[in-house]
């Protein structure tokens, strides 16, 4: 089992007093921007106080608020408004398809839902009540906000253990899950983030992850400093690398597909990241060839953290130091401030350093429970620790590997065969082959069960010879967990988030045939 190396903790605050925090910092300071405006904390507090009041005229305390919406200063001022009113924030994914978003609102049963217009497609049919980001539509927030302004509020404080944030998960692989995160739960990644990250109030955070999802943590801790929020639509390579060189963003979190984007930018050298604080990586797994080659580019700035929506954003962490060195590129890290991880057998027994089993947090930062859902919850909870469902050894130092997802196991000869294993496998000869990223997937098959098979993205301009690559492979992995055919396809398909999803794949390849 692997306790955090830091001994004393802070006492945690309310999400709430993080934002009062640096609202007092520097009233005058840029606290956001966006491409068409940006606010000093000072206005921000105005905007978010007024919507506030706005909000608590319309919906009781406690209610449910779903906010679906792009990255810009409107959903920023939501976000916290939905908070300082007392009631539950509920992020919609604008990325998702209507009928899941639809499925999402039918679960939660908001009693108000915050939309941009460019989302609004994405909601589909229902009957929640609406009120629009922007000037379009009404009512809107910006006729609220000039309603309400300056007049007297106090916003509401929390018990530590009240529900903050309803946020859904599984609805690409199942049916989705209403994951419950307390006041508490976000207080302790704050904490975690600020340990790992030492946020400061020169800092620019570069929004570039949907807010509705792990962009959404970045926020509290970056204003808890006084630093600023830089919030784009889209993600554009161009724009991201101008704001990295002119030093308007020092911090930013995104996908590795996104981060892959940059460095293959023409053009593009370290002196445009000479800015750059900390450039961090989640939601997928980044092959330690690809963190050399980023740190080759970028320098020593490159850092992760493994979380998910039930433990979120911090259950581990790797800093950019850590990250430097080239026997701990494959780790995501050691356990944060606020965790605590341990390895489960499938006996149900903890199993010691070195040894594979399903990944296992406990401490601050674990959810309350899935909404209105007792029993999934009880069974991924085991002796007082979340199942993660990830499959993972942790080394004598504290440092996590991740090997799988522990429900993608694959029988092949008889064989165990984990999809995680082989990816590396192959990743390990990426630079040989030209391949850029792979997604490792298996058929049923009459003689092996499963037959294993691997969709191979390559790079620009490459031609790669199948029959090489597999020799080379099975003198890695041996024969039964080689794949059996290969597929080159241009890109992976991904889910909303960015994340490569292996049925999704599958069945991407299947209609191709």
């Amino acid at each position: 089992m692997s306790e955090t190396n830091i001994t004393a903790k802070p006492t945690l605050a309310l999400p709430i007093d993080y934002i009062y925090r640096g609202f007092a910092i520097a009233p005058q300071a840029i606290a956001a921007e966006d491409e068409h405006r940006s606010l000093s904390y000072a206005e921000l507090q105005q905007h978010c106080e007024a919507l506030a009041l706005a909000l608590q005229q319309q919906v009781k305390r406690g209610d449910r608020i779903a906010l679906c919406a792009q990255n810009h200063i409107d959903h920023l001022i939501s976000f916290i408004a939905i908070l300082m009113a007392g009631c539950i924030w509920v992020p919609i994914n604008p990325k998702n398809g209507s009928s899941l978003n639809q499925k999402l609102l039918q679960k939660s049963l908001p009693a108000l839902v915050l939309v941009d217009q460019p989302s609004e497609a994405t909601l589909g049919n229902n009957d929640c009540p609406r009120m629009y980001l922007g000037q379009a539509g009404a009512p809107s927030i910006s006729q609220l906000i000039e309603q309400y302004k300056g007049k007297a509020f106090s916003p509401h404080r929390a018990a530590p253990g009240d529900i903050m944030a309803i946020k859904f998960t599984g609805g690409t692989t199942g049916e989705p899950k209403g994951v419950m995160q307390s006041h508490n739960n976000v207080a302790a990644v704050v904490e975690n983030m600020q340990a790992i990250f030492s946020f400061q109030a020169s800092d620019g955070n570069l929004a570039v992850a949907p807010l509705t999802h792990g962009g959404s943590h970045y926020i509290l801790p970056i204003l808890a400093v006084g630093a600023k929020h830089v919030l784009l639509r889209t993600p554009n390579p161009e724009k991201i690398i101008s704001q990295f060189a002119s030093g308007n963003a020092t911090v930013s979190f995104m996908p590795p597909t996104l981060i892959y984007k940059l460095i293959e930018q023409p053009g593009i050298s370290r002196d445009d990241f000479r800015h750059l604080r900390h450039l961090t990586y989640s939601a997928a797994p980044m092959p330690a060839e690809k963190v050399q080659q980023v740190i080759e580019l970028i320098g020593p700035k490159l850092s992760t953290v493994y979380g998910q929506t039930e433990a979120p954003m911090t259950i581990t962490a790797m800093n950019n130091i850590d990250m430097s060195k080239a026997e701990l590129q494959a780790s995501v890290g050691q356990a944060c401030l606020f965790s605590r991880i341990a390895i489960i057998g499938d006996d149900g027994k903890f199993l010691a350093a070195g040894e594979t089993g399903e990944i296992a947090v406990s401490g601050e930062i674990v959810m309350s429970g899935y909404y209105q859902e007792p029993e999934k919850t009880t069974a991924v909870m085991h002796q007082g620790y979340l199942l993660t469902g990830d499959l993972g050894y942790i080394n004598p130092q504290g440092y996590l590997y991740l090997q799988g997802r522990a429900k993608e196991l694959m029988i092949s000869g008889g064989f165990n065969v984990y999809p995680a294993e082989v990816e590396n496998a192959i990743m390990d000869l990426a630079s040989r082959y030209g391949i850029r990223e792979c997604c490792v997937f298996s058929q049923a098959d009459e003689y092996w069960g499963e037959r294993i098979e691997v969709a191979l993205c390559l790079n620009s301009g490459i031609t790669v010879d199948l029959q090489k690559l597999s020799h080379d492979l099975k003198q890695a992995v041996g024969s039964v967990k080689s794949p059996k055919e290969y597929h080159i396809i241009s890109d992976l398909p991904r889910n909303p988030v960015g994340k490569v999803v292996r049925r999704e794949v599958k069945a991407f390849i299947e209609n191709q045939s």
